[in-house]
């Protein structure tokens, strides 16, 4: 505990002499027990025009002020959490310079904008002049943006979302002059962080995996979700979205606003101010509806919810519609509306009323651009049940309310039985109406006032918990696509090639023969079949499961693609009148029989070494069985991966950090003493007739500051662990990568020779120049050119022929997958099938910039 405790020291010593400081001040003036007298505020605080008039001093000095006993706790909390996690990152002297730095640059460009917005009179802007900033928050804020500078993409990304939208909502909403402060300090930490720090990855990238994009996305919706209930509980908020308040908390009415709105009323109404029917807890927890069910949407966006998705995007268009007419018709303010004869007056200008309205619809609009990123549906079932229940539950309280005012005899009163359908929206909406309006149709009796008091915050918090629990959920299939996994899974363990565990992958459909031994998974896109890898099952089967599959596509009106296939089925294909083209080169290892001996093997032998002496070992896990840690810096490994790339992470068959947890992949990770990752490998189980046969390289990443030649250790450590358990081995295959080619396949298809010891490399180049089309050289020509253009366009991008490269030194056997195909005409539609099964989530636009670029 002492070691810990001198080591926090040691790292933090800048962060512990400003606490020092700033609790020496706040003691010696005794404002940790009443607030800065207002003379010794304005000398030694900033305000706004302090650098105009030469008291350039009060940007330092105001550091180590606290305005009284929250906020000295406050400036506690942030020097030693944000500070101290600036200055672990950084280091104590770029940390100084830092914090310094960025109090000075939010100084100046706070006086900039207050006074110029003073000048051109912003009101909310112009009040700040007098406004008197005092403590570490600003600086500490813009320390902690330019030390996420080196963190990890994964967590930098979460910190200035977090750190971003935080300031944002508290300036739009608070308004206070201290809110924008700080919101200066972070935007000066981040400009002052990619300056000052160079870049761990190209800063044009801004790619980020669909978990962390959904991650980001949840952020930003749920602050500010609850950035209207902070207006609600602030001090005298003047924010451009202060106004919003009054959705979120209803605010209790003044006595002059009571007695205008009983004054035409019935005596009894005066008895309504002691009353908790109107703004009592009832009536706060139903206007705080909108924002937990914002918060419960957000939840449902971090989990990849479709449904939460869209209900975010129409709570976001409600509120912005809702806000614009509330702002007009109850506020009064706004646009000039008639109502009668009447023209209401404009209180407020243009620009101070755009953002309330126009903030949730470019929220809403973000969501709606991202929803590619979104594919989890809820279950079925409780979606089923909510869509019956809540609206009996809606139906039974109206009816139990119906019969309670009647019964209690609210009829007689001014407005009969009008009064009961005026008084159900006020009852059921998390709406601001005015306080004339409840007052006025506000029931007598008991049970009427209880239901009229919390039967709206009942119905709305069963609301939001079915919600909730539907966001929580996932489909789970169990009809007949479950049965289709079920029985493919079983087929799996049968017999396959390399990729069969592939099939398994969400995302895949399943056909299976007549008799239910063999089948093919495939993807369906632009009305082309594209099968992962080859058939599935008892291999004896595997011809006949062919030409019953291409009888299948014609019924369906389907063209078929055969993807990643080997040799195997070449014969029924060529039967049938299909043609073939070399798509990858598969990687096999004999690793019974691999010694790490002689001059080939230096590479590896280097690693395992080097390795040794980093004290790196290899562990072998179950994702389930991962710890927290090593699971955080898989997806961070992951993150930083895929946010070096112009293009999201490849699917189909590439497997990401979704397809880790699945109890039969095994992950192997390079580990050192501290606990730190360096690299991570993944191996997909292949059987035959129910056995493990071999096992197939899938994930492969490693951490930026890994030893060089983790990946080579990574392999070598799998070769040691699997030899006893099966022959081989694959590293799987180099899309668009091919055995003597180096970018793609040679005319004709398949002429690429294997090199393997069974003799089949010259059975294959021989069908293959004797595979002649009519068409052939315009098949060949066209072939050759769509995957050469797509190997130069994405090697730059994923370097799939750099990986080719790399797997040699294994000394391994190649062997060619093909691409098999039957009307050249269909070529255009089944590259663009096969690239969207790759890459479901890239645009048009990024897609051609990139093939401009080759």
């Amino acid at each position: 505990m002492t070691a810990s405790l001198t080591g926090w020291v040691r790292r933090m010593p800048f962060t512990l002499a400003l606490l020092a400081a700033t609790v020496l001040v706040v003691v010696g003036t005794r404002t940790f027990l009443h607030p800065l007298p207002r003379a010794a505020a304005g000398s030694a605080g900033l305000q706004a025009t302090d650098l105009v008039t030469g008291q350039w001093w009060s940007f330092v000095t105001t550091l180590f002020l606290a305005p009284g006993p929250v906020g000295l706790l406050a400036a506690v909390a942030v020097l030693t959490g944000v500070l101290g996690l600036a200055e672990s990152t950084i280091g104590s002297w770029r940390t100084a310079v830092v914090f310094f730095s960025c109090q000075l640059a939010a100084a100046v460009v706070f006086t900039g904008v207050v006074l110029v917005g003073g000048a051109v009179g912003i009101e909310w802007l112009g009040g700040m002049r007098q406004a008197t900033l005092m403590g570490p928050f600003a600086a500490s804020a813009g320390a902690l943006m330019a030390a996420s500078r080196l963190i990890s993409v994964m967590w930098r990304r979460r910190v200035r979302s977090l750190t971003l939208a935080i300031a944002l909502m508290l300036t739009l909403y608070v308004g206070h002059a201290q809110n924008l402060f700080i919101l200066l300090g972070a935007l000066a930490g981040l400009v002052l962080g990619i300056a000052m720090f160079p870049a761990r990855t190209p800063s044009y990238i801004t790619r980020s995996t669909s978990r962390e994009t959904r991650t980001n996305l949840a952020i930003v919706v749920a602050v500010f979700a609850v950035g209207p209930l902070m207006a609600a509980v602030a001090h005298i908020p003047v924010g451009p979205l202060a106004g919003l308040r009054n959705l979120v908390v209803n605010p209790v009415p003044s006595i002059g606003q009571l007695q205008a709105a009983c004054a035409p009323l019935e005596e009894s109404c005066r008895g309504l101010g002691h009353g908790m029917g109107l703004w009592g807890p009832g009536g706060h927890l139903l206007a705080l509806a909108p924002m937990l069910l914002l918060l419960a949407c957000a939840e449902g966006l971090r989990r990849g919810n479709r449904l939460a998705l869209w209900m975010a995007v129409y709570l976001h268009l409600v509120i912005g519609v809702m806000s614009g007419f509330y702002l007009q018709v109850f506020a009064g303010f706004g646009l000039p509306l008639l109502r009668g004869r009447r023209v209401l007056s404009i209180n407020s200008s243009m620009w101070e009323i755009l953002p309330v309205v126009l903030v949730p619809f470019i929220i809403a609009a973000v969501l709606v651009a991202r929803r590619r990123h979104f594919h989890i549906d809820p279950n079925p079932v409780l979606r089923r049940r909510a869509s019956v229940l809540l609206p009996l539950l809606l139906a039974g309280f109206v009816v139990l309310y119906g019969v309670a005012w009647y019964a209690e005899g609210n009829e007689q009163g001014e407005y009969g039985f009008i009064g009961l359908f005026a008084s159900l929206p006020r009852v059921l909406l998390p709406y601001p109406f005015p306080f004339g309006y409840g007052a006025a149709v506000y029931p007598h009796g008991f049970f009427t006032t209880l239901l009229f008091s919390l039967g709206g915050a009942v119905l709305w918090t069963a609301s939001v918990v079915a919600v909730l629990v539907l966001f929580l959920s996932r489909r789970v299939v169990t009809g007949p696509a479950g049965l289709d996994r079920a029985a493919a899974a079983s087929l799996v363990r049968r017999g396959g090639d390399s990729l069969s565990w592939m099939a398994l992958w969400p995302g895949n459909q399943y056909w299976f023969n007549s008799t239910g031994t063999a089948g093919f998974a495939f993807q369906l896109h632009f009305g082309v079949a594209v099968t992962v890898g080859g058939p599935l099952g008892e291999p004896a089967d595997y011809p006949g499961a062919v030409n019953e599959f291409i009888d299948h596509c014609a019924e369906q009106s389907i063209t078929p693609c055969f993807y990643s296939l080997t040799d195997e089925c070449w014969a029924s294909l060529r039967s049938r009148g299909f043609h073939r083209a070399a798509v990858a080169t598969e990687t096999l290892l004999d690793i019974q029989s691999m010694e790490f001996k002689g001059k080939e093997w230096q590479n590896v032998r280097t690693a395992l070494n080097k390795a040794a002496k980093l004290q790196v070992h290899a562990t072998w896990h179950k994702y389930s069985t991962l710890s927290t840690g090593l699971r955080t810096q898989i997806h961070e490994i992951s993150e930083e991966w895929v946010s070096g790339r112009a293009l999201p992470e490849l699917g189909f068959t590439l497997g990401g950090v979704a397809e880790l947890k699945d109890d039969d992949v095994q992950i192997c990770l390079a580990v050192d003493a501290t606990g730190r990752v360096h690299g991570v490998t993944s191996w997909l189980p292949v059987f035959a007739h129910g056995d493990v046969a071999s096992w197939t390289l899938d994930f492969m990443r490693r951490n930026d500051d890994a030893f060089k030649g983790v990946m080579e250790f990574l392999i070598a450590e799998a070769v040691l662990h699997f030899r006893d358990q099966v022959e081989y081995i694959s590293l799987s295959g180099s899309p668009l990568s091919v055995e003597g080619t180096g970018t793609g396949p040679g005319p004709g298809g398949g002429t690429v020779p294997e090199t393997g010891g069974d003799g089949a490399a010259g059975s294959a180049g021989e069908q293959a120049q004797t595979d002649v089309h009519p068409l052939a050289a315009l098949e060949g020509t066209s072939m050759e050119r769509i995957l050469a253009v797509l190997g130069r366009t994405l090697e730059p991008v994923y370097g799939f022929a750099s990986l080719a490269n790399f797997k040699k030194r294994f000394q391994p056997r190649h062997r060619t997958l093909y691409m098999a195909y039957q009307d050249p005409f269909s070529l255009p539609v089944i590259g663009r099938a096969v690239g969207e099964a790759y890459m479901p989530n890239v645009s048009v636009r990024e897609l051609t910039r990139l093939l401009r670029k080759a």
